[in-house]
């Protein structure tokens, strides 16, 4: 079964197309949850995309209030009006996280550098929307060092893969991380700027469980143990913050999946 309902909207600028897709039931199990708050489904976020560059005219338009996720700004449609039928549609790839392929060092880059220009050029930003671009790219930045290398070098050995393909993976990991510790002063002025953003408001006890992971990832270990101890219960997620925190490791890990 497709967990996945297709729809189309226009572009608001130009009135182009667009395909896209949301999960069709909430209850659909993800396979991948990080610590940075990333879930992913097939691949994808478990979360739809609400801030879109229309691949046609460039045009950037909210599709979603980050303040009011039900509400939706842009009205979609499952099937094209007949009349409509020979316009030119642009494919759900094209647009979703800017068409950057993230399979790609490029895409990798390209996708923090287009979070940036957001961040500095679609202004007035609310706290919501702000938060949301932001939270974007602290997963973009992360994407660079999400996952560990696939192959040791005990698996050549051991004639598990070959060489050329264990120098191939090593090679594209120490790419990731250069380019990770590169972008880090723009990294933790990201994290700092979401931290402030979120003490802002009242806070809840997810909140503070999340603001005690950007601590950790920011590289402030003693604040991040400082706002574990004041929650009212822990859970496994948590523990793994205070170990983490307490060993002084600040990169992104795998909650489950």
């Amino acid at each position: 079964m497709n967990p996945y309902v297709r729809l189309y909207f226009h572009c608001p600028e130009c009135a182009a197309i667009l395909t896209g897709k949301h999960l069709e039931s909430p209850a659909i199990q993800c396979t991948e949850l990080y610590s940075d708050g990333k879930m992913m489904c097939d691949e994808l976020l478990s979360e739809p995309q609400m801030i879109v560059v229309c691949p046609s005219c460039g045009h950037i338009f909210w599709v979603i209030d980050p303040a009011s996720p039900e509400k939706t700004l842009i009205p979609s449609f499952k099937e094209l009006p007949t009349k409509q039928q020979k316009v030119a549609v642009y494919p759900y790839s094209s647009w979703y996280l800017f068409g950057s392929n993230t399979y790609r060092t490029f895409g990798k880059l390209a996708l923090i550098h287009q979070y940036s220009h957001l961040l500095t050029s679609f202004r007035p930003l609310s706290a919501e929307k702000e938060l949301y671009l932001r939270k974007g790219l602290l997963w973009a930045h992360n994407d660079l060092v999400r996952k560990t290398s696939s192959y040791k070098f005990m698996d050549f050995l051991k004639g598990d893969v070959s060489f050329s393909t264990w120098r191939h993976d090593r090679k594209h990991r120490m790419i990731y991380k250069y380019q990770f510790l590169k972008h880090l002063p723009a990294y933790k002025a990201n994290i700092k700027r979401m931290i402030e953003i979120l003490r802002s408001s009242p806070e809840r006890e997810v909140e503070k469980v999340y603001l005690a992971e950007l601590y950790r990832l920011k590289g402030d270990f003693t604040k991040s143990l400082e706002l574990i101890t004041e929650l009212n219960r822990s859970t496994h997620f948590v523990n793994i913050i205070r170990n983490k925190a307490l060993k002084k490791v600040s990169t992104v890990f795998k909650v489950a999946g």
